[in-house]
């Protein structure tokens, strides 16, 4: 006999008939409505929760990283995995929103006047089977890009049924793969090649996908055709526009220079790790969210690192100067050096970068420059389609931009329901949010777009959560103690909350659930409220 940290008696043995294996795990009394716990399956630890009087199990893990999920958010049926928010239907194991590609596993769950049985026996997630190509459906569905948005909405369309030829155009040689790790864990030399890739090749075999190397020099939307910069020109029903981000260079003397790097794909990466083997100093131009992480997984390795930027605080725009000052002192305690409140005005070297000279006249010696200034959307091969001005493909709330044209990801700016504005957001999760959604509506799905956005990003051993579109917030609050890193920001733009950020996971997870069903206090509602005061009203909603 044992307790969980909830404090539930678990009383453990098995039952035996018919070569089904149970094990009595709980009683009935153990717990309550919307609460959850692990228990011993035999050598299995499993998840078992409660949701509107009826038990469930699961498994205990998310498939993504390995958050452990009893840690996570249960609202209602929906589970939220603490780290990266993927979300599961807690009764069938189906994932409902990403990162991760895969729901969870399911265990027969049998009650017995007061105790609770489980089965030792695994079941597969409902909602995980797909299928591949019909050569009898002659339709052409086109994907441009071959990064999140594109995977996710690939595996969707598949699994809504769609039988047609299915082509991803992208100018990598490779499929989808872990792209926020290129400035996290991979470039710190913390994970291994292997753990790159989204899926091995022989899935993309099994799901039907053509991938078509090169670039899309036009899409004309009127005319559903692509052509390629080799003069290739496909037809279409219906087209994706996936592309992402192109990284912005800075436009100065000696910007061109060897060593002068920016950092967006997996061949960038291996570059700059290339660089990194004969070097000592680098710069990091930018103090943004890929510049202070890359500044961190290289400091990581060993190398000297320096940071300027206009910017008088890091990420002060995003989080506030205090959250701001803490994630800066987190780096300088790891020995990043900072320049900021200054411009690079010119590169110098001969054949290759030496140092970097700032307005002040002073000069930053360098073997390597990481510019990392942000992205423009990757759309100038769109035709028949008013972009934004920054480039952006405004799209409806379906993610659709024309009569067979969807737009998703870091190039689509969309209807938020939350903040009532068009946004534009460049978050990995999102775009896998925005695929899954706009595969739905390729496939005749009329629902409206709704998933709430959500980032994370690393500092050394600080990993900071942000959950909503807070872009022109002018008021904000902070709950609990940022400098003992147990905090959330909340962000709002006159008495409407808009966003929040933080260390605490479970608060942020509740965050988006109330965000979603639409019960967030208002601003004013939450002067003088503790820490953990969307926790606690989450569990009341429930």
């Amino acid at each position: 006999m044992g307790a969980d940290s909830s404090g539930a008696s678990i009383v453990l043995w098995t039952l035996e008939e018919e070569g089904v294996v149970e094990v009595r795990v709980a009683g009935t009394g153990d717990l309550a409505d919307g609460q959850m716990t692990t228990v011993k399956v035999g050598d299995r630890t499993v998840l078992l929760a409660r949701v509107d009087g009826r038990f469930c199990a699961t498994a205990a893990r998310c498939p993504h990283w390995g958050g452990p999920l009893r840690e996570g958010n249960l609202s209602g049926p929906r589970l939220l995995c603490p780290w990266h928010k993927a979300t599961y239907d807690v009764r069938s194991g189906e994932l409902l929103e990403p990162p991760a590609l895969d729901g969870i596993a399911t265990y027969a769950v049998r009650v017995d006047g007061e105790d609770v049985y489980v089965e030792d026996q695994r079941r597969p997630p409902a909602g995980g089977a797909k299928g591949g190509r019909d050569p009898s459906d002659t339709r052409t569905f086109v994907v441009v890009g071959g990064g999140a948005a594109a995977q996710a909405a690939m595996e969707e369309l598949r699994r809504r049924g769609y039988a047609g030829r299915l082509l991803m155009i992208t100018p990598e040689d490779t499929w989808p793969y872990d792209r926020p790790n290129l400035s996290k864990d991979y470039l710190a030399g913390e994970l291994g090649e292997d753990m790159l890739p989204l899926r091995p090749p022989a899935f993309y075999d099994e799901l039907g996908v053509e991938r078509v190397a090169g670039r899309v020099a036009e899409l004309d939307a009127a005319g559903r055709t692509v052509v390629l910069e080799d003069g290739t020109t496909l037809a279409f029903d219906a087209a994706l526009v996936a592309t992402g981000g192109v990284p912005r260079r800075l436009d100065v003397p000696g910007g061109d220079l060897p060593g002068v790097v920016t950092l967006r794909s997996r061949a960038d990466c291996e570059r700059l790790i290339g660089l990194v083997d004969t070097a000592n100093r680098v710069v990091i131009a930018g103090a943004g969210f890929i510049g202070m992480e890359v500044a961190a997984s290289l400091r990581t390795r060993g190398l000297d690192v320096t940071v300027t930027a206009p910017d008088a605080v890091p990420f002060a725009a995003a989080f506030g100067e205090r959250v701001g000052r803490m994630v800066q002192a987190v780096h300088e305690e790891h020995g990043v050096r900072f320049a900021l409140g200054r411009k690079i005005v010119a590169m110098e070297g001969d054949g290759a970068v030496r140092g970097v000279r700032l307005d002040d006249g002073s000069t930053l010696p360098a073997d390597i420059v990481v510019v990392g200034i942000g992205v423009a959307p990757a759309t100038e091969f769109v035709g028949g389609i008013d972009l934004d001005r920054d480039g952006g493909i405004p799209v409806d709330g379906r993610l659709r931009a024309a009569e067979a044209v969807w737009a998703v990801g870091d190039v689509a700016r969309y209807p938020d329901p939350y903040s009532g504005k068009d946004v534009r957001i460049e978050h990995w999760r999102l775009a896998e949010q925005h695929g899954r959604a706009a595969a739905a509506s390729m496939s005749g799905d009329d629902a409206a777009f709704t998933g709430v956005p959500f980032f994370w990003t690393q500092h050394f051993d600080l990993q900071l959560g942000y959950a909503g579109a807070g872009r022109g917030w002018d008021e904000h609050l902070v709950l609990g103690d940022p400098d003992g890193r147990d905090f959330t920001v909340v962000f709002a733009a006159g008495d409407q909350v808009l966003a929040a950020c933080g260390t605490r996971d479970t608060e942020l997870g509740a965050f988006m659930e109330l965000m979603r069903l639409g019960r967030l206090p208002s601003f004013g509602e939450l002067t003088g409220a503790r820490h953990g005061v969307f926790a606690e009203r989450l569990r009341g909603v429930a």
